[in-house]
């Protein structure tokens, strides 16, 4: 295919920045030329400020990040129009035709640009949650018909309770008896949720834990065990490296004394996900990079508060698949590694009878142009 696919991301949560880069990466080793857009490119300066603060506010009080879900707002009155014009002229000069969407935001900008091509715009809308959030819930509040001439992509079946497809991260999962037994403990991209509660009472069960800090303030002592680790806070999504591609966050180990080095992470199991794949567990809100990251690794989630009705809709899914465990519940029965344990198993025999999406799509496209 002489197109280039064109992946929309966004900066709104990691879990529409990342699952972005995997299939881009998958789609170049299937031989199909992919790139990546990130939404807040798009964005006058003073909105992507207020993004920021947006990020600091709700990682320090998780009631505001609650309540911003429930304000209705118009993201386009956040776009450049000068911006957006130079996007389309040069889409139009490459004839970008092929898109994948893993924000609603982007359908907007894409509603726009079909106006103007001169050719079938093909998009996949790709629900990396079990149920709509919140930039999907707004797009569809201002345009209710917004999927007609689009194709809707869900990872997750609710009708039927099953996973449709998931992410290759390029490296297989971990048998249980293979990991160090620790327990990642995060609050996803932006550090927000209730898990900074949870570490003496995990550490009082026996456990070492693996903690991401989202601030230099957040990085204590290594005591009992602990360790840090933590993405580049100056790093955002919508800057490029050195080279001019959207990158995973510069990531390291990280001390409390000292200056701490951030090298570039050239592949997704050299940031947190490499953590996460040799621990026994994750303690996190049910975010959908959690989800992916979760049946990617073969590592159980143990759900903590839901950041709104889309996450606790995950957090039921991953409960009812046996991928997971609510932290209560799991409390109750005594932080027991066992049922940690056969959570994992759960997910590592069933992984493998869900398709890999970006193989999913190649094998349409190279179908729709007569190739086998």
């Amino acid at each position: 295919m002489k197109d280039t696919v064109t992946i929309l991301c966004s900066g709104f949560g990691l879990g529409f920045y990342v699952p972005g880069l995997l299939i881009e990466r998958a789609l170049k080793v299937l031989g199909i030329k992919a790139e990546v857009e990130v939404f807040e490119t798009l964005m006058f300066e003073d909105k992507k400020k207020t993004t920021d603060n947006s990020r600091k506010a709700y990682r320090e009080n998780f009631a505001v990040a609650l309540t911003s879900q429930k304000i209705p707002g118009d993201i386009r009155s956040s776009l450049d129009p000068t911006v957006v014009k130079a996007l389309f002229e040069r889409w139009r000069g490459e004839g970008r035709q092929h898109f994948i969407t893993l924000s609603g935001h982007w359908v907007h900008v894409l509603d726009m640009y079909r106006e103007t091509a001169a050719y079938e715009v093909l998009a996949d809308l790709l629900y990396i949650d079990a149920d709509l959030s919140p930039s999907w819930k707004n797009l569809r509040k201002l345009n209710p018909g917004y999927a007609q001439g689009y194709h809707e992509v869900n990872m997750y079946d609710l009708v039927n309770r099953k996973v449709l497809c998931r992410m290759d991260t390029g490296i297989e999962p971990l048998p249980m008896p293979a990991r160090n037994g620790r327990l990642v403990v995060h609050g996803g991209g932006w550090g927000i949720g209730t898990f900074r509660e949870k570490f003496s009472e995990l550490e009082a069960a026996g456990y070492l834990l693996d903690i991401a800090a989202y601030s230099n303030e957040e990085i204590g002592e290594e005591i009992h065990g602990r360790h840090y680790y933590m993405n580049d806070p100056q790093w955002r999504t919508w800057l490029r490296d050195s080279s001019g591609h959207y990158c995973f966050p510069p990531f390291a180990k990280v001390s409390g004394s000292g200056e701490n080095w951030f090298p570039p992470c050239h592949n997704y199991p050299e940031g947190m996900y490499g953590v996460i794949r040799q621990a026994s567990a994750v303690i996190s809100k049910p975010g959908g990079g959690a989800l992916v990251d979760s049946l990617s690794s073969g590592t159980p989630l143990v759900l903590l508060d839901p950041f709104g009705p889309h996450e606790q809709i995950n957090s039921d899914l991953w409960v009812e698949l046996g991928f997971g465990i609510h932290y209560e519940e799991w409390k109750q029965a005594g932080f027991d590694r066992e049922l940690l344990r056969g959570l994992s198993e759960n997910i590592l025999t069933s992984r493998e009878q869900y398709p890999d999406y970006a193989k999913s799509y190649a094998e349409r496209l190279y179908a729709a142009e007569g190739r086998s």
